[in-house]
């Protein structure tokens, strides 16, 4: 009987360590990102390339139990720019606000998994400055915004009931009805502060 008894008890043991540990990660916090962007576009159906620059992440929220929770905040994708031969230069910069969904998995107590989702509010802006070949050359700027989509995984240590440290995986999509589509991928490193 007490060979029976004692997985039971040792489980729930365990139940309550999480639990208890589920409470240290429950309600507001703020967490920072900081990495490359990698940008993948596509205008009318053709791939324009890729190419990399710095990005960072702020968010805020809340987290109910620990587990799930909202978030909003700001991302910053960086720029890319290229340059040909001619004298020709081109640059694209883009950032956003998001809001969606949270949540940070524990697997012990101090080792989690985190994902989220959610709508990215994307504005982004190009310059062009285009040389004649005759000593003289015209700029053109541009910005459009919309709304678009983003997704990410992520894993990393609890520190303590307040600090936790992480490595980041972030997708953002940026579309234009058809006539570009760019894809930002985000490898970042992160902080976190819970209240």
């Amino acid at each position: 009987m007490y060979r029976k008894l004692l997985p039971l008890v040792a489980a729930a043991c365990g139940f309550f360590a999480t639990a208890a540990h589920a409470d240290q990660t429950d309600g507001w916090f703020v967490n920072g990102n900081v990495g490359t962007a990698h940008y993948k576009a596509t205008v009318d159906g053709q791939g324009t390339g890729t190419d990399s620059n710095t990005a960072f992440i702020l968010n805020g929220g809340w987290r109910s139990q620990g587990l799930i929770g909202f978030e909003a905040g700001y991302t910053n994708l960086g720029s890319v720019s290229a340059k040909d031969v001619y004298g020709d230069r081109a640059k694209i910069k883009g950032d956003g606000w998001t809001f969606g969904l949270d949540g940070h998995f524990n697997f012990n107590d101090h080792w989690y998994m985190s994902a989220r989702t959610g709508g990215f509010l994307w504005k982004l802006k190009a310059t062009a400055t285009i040389d004649d070949g005759l000593g003289s050359s015209e700029s053109f700027r541009n910005s459009k915004q919309g709304l678009g989509w983003f997704a990410g995984l992520g894993t990393g240590y609890d520190i303590n009931q307040h600090w936790s440290v992480g490595a980041n995986f972030d997708y953002y999509n940026m579309r234009n009805r058809g006539y570009y589509e760019i894809g930002t991928r985000i490898f970042s490193v992160s902080a976190e502060y819970r209240f």
